[in-house]
């Protein structure tokens, strides 16, 4: 699953968060060939994954937005073998140590806020096994992405406050493999 996913990553992609149930319908019938379910739970998981695999999606949850799993072994487990999810997110370098060992795809989130969290983060790019990573807020992360890329050749995205198409031409002409977003607008 992770050199599928890999693979995904060769023309840039537009990924959309799902933040609201309402929208997945949207996100399923989009040209994205990757969904981003942050509004997910025990109780509809697996529904939600198998409707968008039915619709040839791949599927990433976020780790600290996902409800009612436990986020060890066993949790990430149950994503895995029962939920049948792709892939997942975190910004805890531990559980996505786990999430890789059983076999999904691990991207890493960086709150870029100032120079501090910049220096941790390309100290953690630099040692991480992680398959990508999410550099947050979009508007600043497209400063440094130059900057990241001297430590990683990983696939980075842009996220957070991506508001029209002009700043989708912004995040790709910078550099980046592809962006979440939940403007449903921008899909």
């Amino acid at each position: 699953m992770i050199s599928t996913m890999k693979s995904k990553f060769d023309t840039f992609q537009i990924i959309p968060s799902i933040r609201r149930l309402s929208d997945l319908e949207a996100a399923l019938n989009s040209q994205s060939e990757i969904v981003l379910l942050t509004e997910a739970h025990i109780a509809n998981l697996k529904d939600l994954v198998k409707l968008a695999h039915q619709k040839n999606k791949l599927v990433l949850v976020n780790l600290e937005l996902v409800g009612g799993f436990g986020k060890d072994q066993t949790g990430i487990k149950l994503m895995k073998n029962y939920y049948q999810v792709d892939g997942v997110m975190s910004t805890d370098q531990s559980k996505l140590n786990l999430a890789r060992h059983n076999g999904l795809f691990t991207i890493q989130r960086f709150f870029l806020h100032d120079s501090r969290a910049l220096d941790t983060s390309m100290r953690l790019l630099q040692s991480s096994s992680v398959d990508a990573a999410e550099l947050l807020p979009a508007k600043i992360s497209i400063d440094f992405i130059e900057t990241i890329r001297q430590v990683t050749a990983i696939p980075l995205f842009a996220g957070g406050f991506i508001h029209d198409t002009k700043m989708i031409e912004v995040i790709q002409a910078a550099g980046f493999n592809g962006m979440t977003v939940s403007d449903k607008a921008l899909w």
